[in-house]
């Protein structure tokens, strides 16, 4: 213990076990929204996943085409030690920002609920990771957005990705 009887502060130990699994470069191809047609186009993209912020975060940075256009995030996730949830913010291409959390990985899948924000209007978002047949499939995921409080939901992208 610190002086004053606080814990001393280091990382949560979950995250490097998430490294352990997640740490490297993944290679995905799927389907994601085109914006302009309103239509699920093919789309490739590349997933690099570090511990980052001196182990205190999970960096992943993730580059995509899909035709001519480009779609690029940065993801940070870390752990409250308080809930065991999971936390998450993310930028991306086009201005947006999200933020959220997950109750963490159960039967092999994890579930995020984020709130994003972005020039068409603040939306609700759900991403979802199902890591049930890693070694033969790799991770699939997939989201979804709502721009009415939950009524109704828009597949945006759909994926697979393997290191």
């Amino acid at each position: 213990k610190m002086a004053g009887g606080m814990a001393e502060m280091k990382p949560p130990a979950e995250l490097a076990d998430m490294a352990k699994a997640s740490a490297g470069t993944w290679r995905c191809k799927g389907q994601a929204l085109d914006m302009k047609t309103q239509k699920m186009g093919d789309m490739t993209g590349t997933m690099t996943m570090k511990l980052d912020v001196d182990n205190w975060w999970m960096h992943g940075s993730f580059a995509s085409k899909m035709g001519k256009d480009s779609f690029h995030f940065e993801s940070f996730t870390t752990v409250d030690p308080s809930t065991k949830k999971l936390k998450r913010v993310m930028v991306e291409t086009g201005g947006g920002w999200s933020s959220g959390e997950s109750a963490g990985m159960k039967d092999n899948k994890v579930d995020w609920d984020l709130t994003t924000h972005s020039p068409m209007g603040d939306a609700m978002f759900r991403d979802h990771q199902d890591m049930t047949d890693l070694a033969k499939t790799g991770v699939k995921m997939w989201g979804e957005f709502s721009m009415d409080k939950g009524k109704a939901w828009t597949k945006v992208y759909e994926m697979t990705c393997k290191k």
